[in-house]
């Protein structure tokens, strides 16, 4: 046989196995969802947090399924970082199973079956960089006549989660305005950074901007470190503690400067109800106690209610409270609390 023919041939081979075994495969490729009624759901698993699945289906869109509703799931597209509720941490894919209730997490270890109740946080972190992100936008506007002041609120976060890590970029303000001029009285920027050491613990480092001109604060720049364990994970509740270090740089209403030296606690817990009505209960609060400045105590709270109105708009409704036992401005206590009201859009 020429050689030319022979070549041709070899390359025809080739292209028809491909089509044989490869392109069947490619089209199996997607996410499902087996109900107990019978029905599949085809598209994307997006995500599972405390009860609920979060799904892209074909010629649906987005979806929110309680998980009850589901016998099994199927999800190769993406590769998902997997908290159970008692306490561990899987990296891997999801298989389905003929068991009710129950799903495989593959890896290329090992495989292991669990109840599909058990799983408290499905987070996907893509084949791609692009997978991994998500965030919210929040705005609010509140203006009264007799006052002729304007009040202007925001807040927005984008997370970018891989295997072990998530990063998070948050930033908020509030903005007054009268007759006279704008202002800026409240800001608050952070960039932090969490990797996982295990089921349970974690570690990290933030990077914060903060203005408040209540408290006498015309800025104030953060760098910190952070060691945290969870209390507790529910499936409809998550409690956790961290402790650490931070190092600020202080600038007050008169243009003197100070730095200081603190260590934080902070607790935080969240409660979900996926029930009508969809409630997200999420609080924080954090103690500073300065090292560099004898007696010095600062607190941040932070207490938010946010009600899911439609798919991905919440109301959010949030009360936070500031303590300094040593202003910036004046040296003295000072205390800073407001009530704030906004419409959130959340975005995968």
């Amino acid at each position: 046989m020429p050689h030319g023919r022979r070549v041709r041939n070899v390359l025809f081979c080739g292209l028809l196995f491909s089509a044989v075994f490869f392109q069947p495969a490619k089209a199996q490729l997607r996410d499902t969802l087996y109900f107990y009624n019978s029905t599949i759901l085809v598209g994307e698993l997006l995500n599972i947090r405390l009860g609920r699945v979060e799904f892209d289906a074909n010629g649906v869109g987005i979806v929110k399924i309680k998980n009850k509703e589901i016998r099994t799931i199927h999800a190769l597209l993406n590769e998902f970082r997997i908290e159970t509720t008692d306490g561990e941490l899987h990296q891997g894919y999801l298989r389905s199973t003929r068991k009710n209730g129950r799903v495989i997490i593959h890896s290329l270890l090992k495989s292991q079956e669990i109840d599909l109740a058990s799983i408290t946080s499905l987070a996907k972190y893509g084949k791609t960089w692009r997978n991994g992100f998500s965030g919210s936008l929040s705005a609010g506007y509140t203006y009264t006549k007799s006052s002729e002041i304007g009040r202007l609120n925001f807040d927005g976060s984008i997370k970018y989660s891989s295997a072990k890590s998530d990063t998070r970029l948050q930033a908020s303000s509030i903005v007054t305005s009268d007759s006279v001029e704008v202002k800026r009285e409240r800001d608050d920027v952070i960039l932090s950074y969490s990797y996982s050491l295990g089921s349970l613990w974690s570690a990290g480092g933030t990077l914060r901007y903060q203005r408040n001109l209540e408290l006498g604060l015309d800025r104030r720049y953060q760098e910190g470190l952070a060691i945290g364990r969870k209390l507790f994970v529910r499936k409809n509740q998550l409690g956790l503690l961290s402790t650490g270090m931070v190092i600020n740089q202080e600038k007050n209403l008169e243009g003197v400067t100070a730095n200081n030296t603190e260590i934080i606690l902070q607790a935080n817990y969240e409660l979900f109800t996926f029930e009508q009505p969809h409630l997200i209960i999420s609080i924080i609060q954090t103690g500073y106690f300065s090292i560099t400045d004898q007696g010095r105590i600062r607190y941040d709270g932070d207490a938010n209610l946010s009600w899911e109105l439609i798919n991905d708009f919440f109301l959010d409704l949030q009360f936070y409270h500031n303590y300094d036992k040593k202003s910036p401005e004046t040296g003295e206590p000072n205390v800073d609390y407001g009530f704030v009201v906004g419409i959130r859009y959340k975005f995968d």
